[in-house]
């Protein structure tokens, strides 16, 4: 391949990497300030010592996770957009969060999701962030378990924190920080009931795929432009290429899978499968589905046989609800609507897990749906802010 050929190939990957990157031609090379917290300076609420520099949490506290704090006096946040953070020990049971608190509201305190880094130092540019701007008067970490992964009670592992700076605007930190993200450990994640999530945390950069598609595509053009008499070398440079592509990605991958993975063992090894099936990130709704079904039972009906409509607050929870009662005769009642209930020439139950529950008129045995209907009905359960009815004019005392 020509000499000349190679360096503008070489040039269209580092144009392509900086355009991706979202590089500033104003920027310097490296940070000109760092601004330097030794992990020894945080504060925590409980089940943390200093350890060195670092702080060393061995407890998890009553939510069974870490809040560190510390106050700082920064004047202007965009002066530092680059947060490098440096832990030890971090299972992969646990997720991270950077918290602040603004000069301007002192009273609300905001979180920025982070990246759970490979090799114990993360960056994130939070030049990226709408809300990072002012004057800051405190940062922190909170350390929580994997939502809707791993039980609550099986995630903590003791960790250490080491370090946070802060770097003034810089190419080397934005690189840093598309590196995290690009490498970052993902933990598993739901959009459904029964979907996974996607492959990334929040978007804070343009995807590595698309980065080498389009440096593998401008790669073949120049080639095709200046050496269009050399098919063959052609294809093995395209197709070497092509497969060192491929393997950095599948690697990317695999290794996002083996870190799934960990967490799972880490959550559950050691535990036969009924104590497995006890041991869920939504063990309290398992709870509450049992005691849907026991309430069924002993109101004289079989809870597999019946009718049941499922509402929450929320359409996940709702979901996770019917989930749990299975193999029960089960449906969302806000798909089905109050009004389809009357169609059904069967009984109908309605179990509901709502912070405010519907009125019922106990004297006249009524549920009041809204100012202006209302349906005969009889409570079967009433522990808030769980409530099971029975809906028909049969039912009412």
């Amino acid at each position: 391949m020509p000499r000349a050929l190679l360096v503008v190939i070489v040039a269209v990957w580092f144009v392509l990497i900086a355009f991706f990157v979202e590089l500033s031609p104003f920027q310097s090379p490296w940070p000109q300030q760092r601004y330097r917290i030794e992990g020894a300076e945080f504060a925590a609420f409980s089940g943390a010592q200093a350890d060195g520099s670092a702080l060393a949490v061995e407890t998890a506290d009553d939510n069974d996770g870490a809040l560190l704090v510390r106050s700082v006096d920064i004047a202007d946040a965009a002066q530092w957009p680059v947060l490098r953070y440096r832990f030890a020990e971090l299972a992969p049971t646990l997720e991270l969060a950077l918290v602040y608190r603004r000069a301007d509201s002192p009273g609300d305190v905001r979180t920025i999701a982070l990246t759970r880094p490979r090799g114990g130092v993360g960056s994130i540019d939070l030049s990226r962030e709408a809300e990072w701007h002012g004057a800051i008067s405190e940062i922190g970490f909170a350390v929580y378990p994997l939502a809707q992964s791993v039980p609550a009670a099986r995630a903590f592992r003791p960790f250490r924190l080491e370090s946070a700076e802060f770097w003034s605007p810089s190419w080397s930190g934005r690189l840093a920080a598309v590196a995290t993200e690009w490498s970052g450990r993902r933990a598993w994640s739901l959009m459904s009931i029964s979907a996974l999530g996607p492959d990334s945390g929040a978007v804070r950069t343009r995807s590595p795929v698309l980065l080498l598609a389009v440096g593998l595509v401008l790669t073949l053009v120049l080639l095709l432009q200046f050496a269009p008499g050399r098919p063959r070398q052609i294809v093995r440079i395209v197709g070497v290429a092509v497969l060192i592509a491929w393997g950095l990605l599948d690697l990317r991958w695999s290794l996002n899978l083996a870190d799934r993975h960990a967490a799972t063992r880490l959550a559950y090894a050691g535990l036969d499968w009924q104590e497995r099936q006890r041991q869920l990130p939504d063990a309290d709704l398992l709870d509450t589905a049992q005691r849907v079904r026991t309430a069924l039972r002993e109101a004289g009906v079989d809870p597999d046989q019946v009718r049941l409509l499922v509402d929450a607050d929320s359409d996940f929870v709702r979901a996770r609800l019917i989930y749990h009662l299975a193999p029960a005769r089960t449906g969302p009642l806000n798909l089905v609507g109050w009004d389809g209930t009357t169609f059904l020439s069967e009984p109908v139950f309605v179990a509901m897990l709502v912070q405010e529950p519907l009125h019922y008129d106990a004297e006249q045995g009524l549920l009041q749906i809204d100012n202006e209907r209302s349906l005969p009905a009889r409570v079967l359960l009433d522990a808030p802010p769980l409530h099971l009815y029975r809906l028909g004019h049969e039912a009412a005392p």
